[in-house]
């Protein structure tokens, strides 16, 4: 691939698949290899667990980076061991019917191509939105706890980088577009959504975060994942980034015969 276009993996641990392009994992510990670009978790001082930020503690490390000129590219691929996006469609059907699901065997061949990836000209491309048929409040209130999107809606307010017509629709938005850190960006987008994102968490990590635990314990990558899809769709309806493609989603999973 092009040193223009920089593909990365998102996660703790190698793809559960082989892509047939040019990768560097971006990871919180080491796992040995010769790809790695490791952005600790514990960067930020005791008081932060950044694990509880999910992949956000990578991407705010890759922004630094980029920032610093440390990395430099026009375009990023992110994809995590399991989660891909593609232009070409294959896979099955799968029980969320935002995501289509392949094999190990089958994805390599799905996986865009170098050749696809050096020829993307865009600025965003994502996966598709999907109408959850309530609010994100709602949906947000059956499987999280409530209370920490009420704060993280007050440090949207304190951050000073969202307007009030801005964070009542994230409220209420009906929308969302799942995994949405899974994408291919213009450096530039990619920039403008992390100021955003850390601007928020900057107000929210010192005065609302309240650490929780169990499945709870990566609520500000939960939060940070719902802004994240808000700013993506908001874009998408006012056309302020009218540049953005949707592309085909997958999981890979192993057989289970």
């Amino acid at each position: 691939m092009s040193k223009e276009m920089k593909a990365y993996c998102i996660g703790h641990t190698m793809p559960l698949f082989t892509p047939p392009v040019s990768f560097e994992m971006l990871c919180p510990v080491s796992l040995g290899i010769p790809n790695e670009l490791v952005i600790d978790d514990h960067r930020f001082g005791g008081q932060v667990d950044g694990g509880e930020l999910a992949e956000y503690s990578q991407l705010f490390g890759l922004h630094d980076l980029l920032l610093s000129g440390d990395v430099v590219a026009e375009h990023l691929y992110l994809f995590q061991y399991r989660k891909f996006i593609s232009t070409t469609v294959g896979g099955a059907e799968s029980a969320s019917p935002w995501v289509r699901v392949l094999t190990p065997q089958l994805a390599p061949g799905v996986f865009p191509s170098g050749e696809q990836l050096n020829a993307f000209s865009g600025r965003l491309a994502v996966g598709s939105v999907f109408d959850f048929g309530e609010s994100i409040s709602c949906n947000y209130a059956r499987v999280h706890v409530i209370d920490d999107l009420v704060m993280f809606a007050a440090a949207c307010v304190q951050s000073g980088v969202m307007d009030p017509a801005d964070i009542k629709s994230f409220a209420s938005l009906r929308g969302i577009i799942p995994s949405p850190a899974v994408c291919c960006i213009h450096v530039d987008v990619f920039m403008k959504l992390m100021r955003v994102l850390k601007a928020v968490w900057n107000s929210y990590s010192p005065h609302y975060h309240v650490q929780r635990s169990g499945y709870q314990r990566r609520v500000a990558g939960y939060l940070l994942e719902r802004l994240h899809s808000f700013l993506l769709c908001k874009w998408l309806m006012d056309n302020s980034e009218p540049h953005i493609q949707l592309w085909q989603r997958y999981v890979v999973a192993e057989a289970t015969n």
